[in-house]
């Protein structure tokens, strides 16, 4: 018999206490979150909730070559940029994120938060082009090599993680 470790209840969720950060490379981005997906237990699917204040990001563009994504509106007014085009979403808005290149990002138009609940593959590696710092990230066993120009950064998560702090 199932027990209720398989559910996260959120409505009391006390957002001034959970993860408050931004993308490591994005200064524009900034972001409550509340995993869901490992809490239950799920470790082929990440299932994220998500809070951004308004005029904020939340992660810097980027396209998936091997993970598929989704994203849905729960609360609130967004922009969703596909490949450089806004387009405005807002409760009920569904978007999938193939695995066809589309560089995305989404942004928090105000005038409160924008809620939405974000859920995607979780494989061995992943490669994620970032191309407004022209970058290209893998993302394997903990560790996450960003390619570009200028060479290769390896971080480890704890690196990456420690990045992604917000300065009060």
């Amino acid at each position: 018999m199932a027990d209720d470790k398989h559910i996260v209840r959120t409505a009391a969720y006390d957002w001034s206490q959970g993860w408050r950060g931004r993308h490591p490379f994005n200064p524009a981005s900034e972001m409550k979150l509340l995993p869901l997906g490992g809490q239950t237990g799920m470790k082929r699917l990440g299932v994220n909730l998500i809070r951004i204040p308004p005029g904020k990001e939340s992660f810097i563009p980027h396209a998936h070559s091997l993970e598929e994504e989704f994203i849905f509106i729960l609360e609130g007014a967004g922009e969703i940029l596909l490949d450089g085009v806004g387009h405005p979403v807002g409760p009920g808005d569904f978007v999938g994120l193939p695995t066809d290149g589309v560089v995305h990002s989404l942004v928090s138009r105000g005038p409160g938060d924008l809620l939405y609940l974000t859920g995607g593959e979780r494989s061995k590696v992943e490669v994620a082009d970032m191309p407004s710092i022209g970058k290209t990230t893998v993302f394997r066993n903990g560790t996450m090599s960003l390619f570009g120009e200028d060479g290769v950064e390896t971080l480890t998560e704890a690196e990456w993680m420690a990045r992604t702090k917000i300065e009060d």
